[in-house]
């Protein structure tokens, strides 16, 4: 193994070995020279290692956002409660109705009470249909209706006050 003090003694030699017409390359100017290359070798290095760490940072954060963003559910917000005033049918007493991955049971109900009409689905498996949607005030049942069977896989009929939704064949 070659330590330090052998290293030194090895460049000691090649530094008195060199010679030059002008001493340009004299021993005292070829180990300043060559202490300078080392040096800059080695802030080189730690220029690289350092910009590869913050990298590694950066991409760590980026990575760990875009992970949440893909995990995090809002919570939902509860159902509003029944008016007992006059039917809220009307758009000034409404609000803007938000629904983010709930299920379709669960959208039915607020509009069935929203609205005061009946509305039923008859498929089970439509019942659990995560669906995402926002609703402004002035917008009606069977605007909201169409607008969800559009984005759904299933249908509705409309009787009287009964509205029945069914799943596409």
């Amino acid at each position: 193994m070659i330590t330090n003090e052998d290293f030194d003694k090895v460049l000691n030699k090649l530094i008195a070995s060199t010679r030059s017409p002008r001493g340009k390359f004299s021993a005292e100017n070829s180990w300043k020279l060559l202490e300078g290359k080392l040096f800059a070798r080695r802030i080189k290095r730690r220029f690289w290692l350092r910009t590869t760490s913050a990298a590694a940072v950066v991409l760590l954060c980026v990575a760990s956002w875009a992970t949440y963003r893909a995990l995090y559910i809002e919570p939902t917000q509860p159902a509003p409660a029944p008016m007992e005033a006059p039917a809220p049918t009307a758009p000034e007493s409404r609000e803007v109705m938000v629904f983010r991955q709930q299920p379709l049971q669960e959208i039915v109900d607020q509009l069935s009470t929203m609205f005061h009409a009946d509305i039923r689905i008859e498929d089970d498996s439509l019942k659990n249909y995560r669906m995402t949607a926002t609703f402004s005030p002035n917008e009606s049942l069977t605007e909201i209706l169409n607008l969800l069977k559009e984005a759904g896989n299933f249908d509705y009929k409309q009787t009287n006050k009964t509205i029945i939704i069914t799943k596409l064949n």
